[in-house]
């Protein structure tokens, strides 16, 4: 008996492995067939910043050839040691796939770590490298939010395991400012796990120890550490497809929104902080949980947010998912709202903003209500998944089909209040109690303060 349990377990192993690998395999031919696809921002920026990489070499870091931070530059000049083996848009994406390789192995470890459950690792590992929103970043658009996903992923894995995760998140910041989404996350567990408030130091101190380099290479010390103010001062628009809030408010003034903007996401995140921090429950989903809420919250209710920001949350969920199936419509609903904002973009079809923020604000909502109190199991409301499937479909291949543009039709109304209306059911039944969760006296242990 023993001998077959054996053998019965090496061939699972051997089938999940194989899975695994196909899976692999699969996202890199995915990511070649993508390889050649150029948006108008890789061939303004993007192309043009990697070519003054390959041609000054460390030389041109010295000037400030990108809008980014140093630690871009960094990696452009290190892509570009690999000039002869692919175009420089190949290689640009290249440098992004590295990043979503490591955040589906860092996703697939926090996973392990909080069930030891192979199988389950394994599927959020190929569903984040296989994940729509991640092809769409990466491989089409060749963006780099993989890069500070990476490192806020490491963060949570790290506050997950009671240890001390500021350092990544610092590291998140300082390659793009939107590693700040996991702020209050990360505020919560300082009050939460006692540590001291000089760690808060770590955040500007990483930005300007990786700032060196091109310090001494001759680039301006305000030059660099003016980046982000330049950032926010790009666009001037309460939205740049993202389907968040300000989606809905078209006609509030530009000042106004961004006023209110930031006064909402500061108590908003205030007040995520302080839950995580008085909260009595316990376990690696709890904390992933507050994690995704951050992630989420964050880019929902700020100004001049672009549609890709939302990439954290969508990546983060998966693993959520994985760790419980009753918070499945988090990642599905994210990929769904997700695709129609990036397509705003991509093809123009702008309609798709509206369900797409329709169904972020019912995510919006539904982790507001499950941090407040303690949930119980999952059911899967099969007619409300089915309603949900088919008039998705539907709304994607009429977007698909219809012309560029805000043209409203009874069509798209049709399909928008069908998404919506499904997705609201997929979550009231998400929230139907099955079966008691694990009381607070079960979960883990209270660990020890982080100094």
């Amino acid at each position: 008996m023993q001998m077959l349990a054996r053998r019965s377990d090496s061939r699972g192993r051997l089938s999940v492995s194989l899975i695994v690998i196909g899976c692999v395999f699969l996202g890199l031919l995915l990511r070649f067939l993508a390889r050649e696809h150029a948006t108008t921002d890789a061939v303004q920026y993007h192309i043009p910043w990697y070519i003054f990489a390959r041609d000054r070499g460390i030389g041109g870091f010295g000037e400030a050839f990108t809008n980014y931070t140093p630690f871009y530059s960094y990696l452009l000049l290190i892509m570009a040691q690999f000039d002869g083996l692919g175009q420089p848009l190949t290689l640009l994406k290249a440098m992004s796939f590295v990043f979503e390789f490591g955040s589906a192995i860092v996703v697939a470890l926090i996973v392990w770590w909080a069930n030891k459950a192979p199988s389950r690792a394994c599927i959020a590992f190929c569903c984040v490298w296989l994940a729509p929103t991640v092809i769409f970043n990466g491989a089409l658009w060749g963006q780099a939010d993989s890069i500070w996903t990476f490192f806020t992923l490491v963060s949570i894995a790290a506050f997950m395991q009671h240890r001390n995760g500021i350092l990544p998140f610092a590291v998140a910041v300082a390659v793009k400012a939107q590693g700040v989404f996991l702020g209050p996350f990360v505020l919560g567990m300082m009050l939460r796990d006692k540590i001291h408030w000089t760690w808060l130091a770590a955040v500007p101190v990483v930005y300007a120890a990786l700032a060196i380099p091109v310090v001494v290479a001759g680039r301006s010390i305000a030059s660099v550490f003016s980046i982000y103010m330049e950032q926010a001062d790009m666009f001037h628009r309460l939205t740049m497809n993202a389907a968040n809030i300000w989606v809905f408010a078209g006609s509030v003034p530009y000042q106004m929104g961004v006023a209110i903007g930031l006064a909402l996401a500061v108590l908003g995140g205030l007040a995520l902080a302080a839950l995580l921090a008085r909260s009595k429950r316990e376990g690696p989903e709890f904390i992933l949980l507050v994690a995704c809420a951050s992630l989420m919250i964050m880019p929902y209710l700020l100004p001049k947010m672009h549609d890709r920001y939302f990439f954290a949350f969508e990546v983060a969920s998966i693993g959520l998912a994985c760790l419980n199936p009753r918070y499945l419509p988090f990642p599905v609903i994210a990929q769904i709202s997700g695709v129609l904002s990036y397509l705003g973009f991509e093809r123009e079809i702008v309609m798709g903003l509206l369900p797409a923020a329709l169904c972020n604000t019912l995510l919006a909502i539904y982790l507001v209500l499950d941090l407040s109190r303690v949930e119980s199991g999952f059911r899967f409301p099969k007619l409300a998944w089915l309603g949900y499937a088919a008039s998705t479909a539907g709304l994607f291949a009429y977007l698909l089909l219809a012309d560029a543009g805000e043209n409203m039709s009874l069509t798209y109304l049709l399909f928008t209040g069908l998404v919506v209306g499904t997705a609201l059911m997929v979550i009231k039944g998400s929230r139907c109690a099955s079966v008691p969760e694990r009381s607070v006296a079960g979960a883990a242990p209270a660990h020890p303060p982080v100094n």
